[in-house]
């Protein structure tokens, strides 16, 4: 070996370095693009994969595909991605950003007081509230809220609109001191206090679950949002399922849900939405070394017994933590989540989670027989949601058909 190596100087040693990178690079991809295509179990695989990198489907092979380039786009696309230095690179991308720069390696991402995460979208939203012009908006969504609500009500089913909270909104002490933010503090604060307002107004069945979490910190001495996470942790959605199965008892003369009490404890091993931010910087090895409660739960039955209840919802992310918690209760609903409505189908039964094909009249259908319909929005994204939209517009149908 030595004999083998006294050729190479040390003046070379860069040289040979780099020439080793490339010829490893280049073998990896032609072996995975040529061998491994043939059969798969021969390829190259990595141990773990990069959070947030989903791969596209592969565009038809056709003229127009080539002279658009879109072919080619894939093409390199899914190359780089092959190669052992991608991960590398992604993971150095995100240490040097976070622990060097303190900051995101994306701009989607930013690292907030005492390194706190949160998405630039929920940032500007706080940022740029102005109650003059959300109030005629507000007025107006509650109105038509309103109305889709009585279509329900007019079939014998108990309707709520469910409030979720931002992140940046419920603790804004963790927005960075240089963090753009134009917006008059009451401004700010009071979106949601006047919104509340508006709904009971026009009698709209709501909870909103956002408000109160700021004493719900105080009370149980932990935060109600995860430091690696933009989700409500399982306390605060806990705390939300507890309202959502008042308003909807209350909407009837015996009970639909069961009751919900729970006990906790801190974690300092957070998992899934826990940590969902942390996993999209892709570091290695990063500090997940931080608090998040960790619930047991507690369900009584309603006095009449266990009735099979089915609840259908239109809705975004934060219904996940809410739905995986109703899955606790003594008697556990069917819960059919359009997640933004034509986005995705998720069906929960039995303490499972069933991703379905979507059907745009298999949708229309669930709103018709369930027992129960929620409709959600983040206090980020409403008033006025695009799955709002597209909710009410077939709500409506729903509405001309009947009469």
């Amino acid at each position: 070996m030595r004999r083998w190596l006294s050729w190479l100087k040390p003046g070379l040693l860069p040289v040979a370095i780099g020439a080793s990178v490339l010829l490893i690079s280049w073998f990896y991809l032609m072996w995975n693009t040529t061998a491994g295509e043939l059969f798969p179990r021969i390829r190259f695989r990595t141990k773990a994969t990069i959070a947030g990198i989903v791969q596209e489907a592969a565009p038809v092979l056709s003229l127009d595909a080539v002279l658009s380039g879109a072919y080619q786009q894939w093409i390199s696309k899914s190359i780089g991605h092959l190669s052992p230095v991608f991960k590398p690179a992604i993971n150095w991308k995100g240490l040097i950003y976070y622990k060097v720069l303190g900051m995101g390696p994306t701009i989607h991402i930013v690292v907030g007081k005492n390194h706190q995460l949160f998405e630039t979208s929920y940032g500007e939203e706080y940022c740029n509230r102005n109650i003059a012009k959300l109030r005629p908006r507000e007025e107006e969504w509650a109105a038509r809220i309103r109305r889709m609500q009585e279509f329900f009500e007019e079939h014998g089913k108990p309707f709520v609109y469910i409030i979720t909270p931002s992140k940046v909104a419920e603790e804004p002490e963790i927005i960075p001191d240089d963090y753009i933010c134009p917006a008059p503090v009451t401004d700010r604060a009071d979106k949601l206090r006047v919104y509340d307002e508006i709904l009971a107004q026009h009698g709209v069945h709501f909870v909103n679950a956002a408000s109160g979490l700021r004493a719900a910190r105080d009370e149980y001495k932990v935060d109600m949002f995860p430091r690696g996470g933009i989700h409500w942790n399982s306390l605060a959605a806990a705390l939300g399922v507890q309202k959502v199965i008042a308003a909807v008892n209350a909407q009837v003369r015996d009970p639909l849900l069961a009751t919900l009490g729970f006990k906790w404890h801190i974690s300092y091993d957070p998992q899934g939405s826990d940590r969902d931010l942390l996993d999209l910087l892709n570091m290695k090895a990063p500090d997940s070394h931080y608090p998040v409660p960790s619930l047991t739960y507690e369900s009584r039955p309603p006095a009449n017994g266990c009735h099979t209840i089915t609840i259908t919802e239109v809705g975004g992310s934060f219904l996940a933590n809410l739905n995986s918690t109703l899955e606790k209760l003594a008697c556990p609903p069917k819960i059919n989540d359009w997640f933004y409505w034509d986005n995705k189908r998720i069906h929960f039964a039995g303490d499972r989670l069933y991703d379905l094909p979507m059907d745009a009249a298999a949708r229309r259908q669930s709103l018709l027989e369930a027992d129960v319909v929620f409709f959600e929005e983040n206090e980020q994204a409403g008033p006025r949601s695009t799955h709002g939209e597209k909710m009410m517009a077939e709500v409506e149908k729903l509405a001309g058909g009947a009469r």
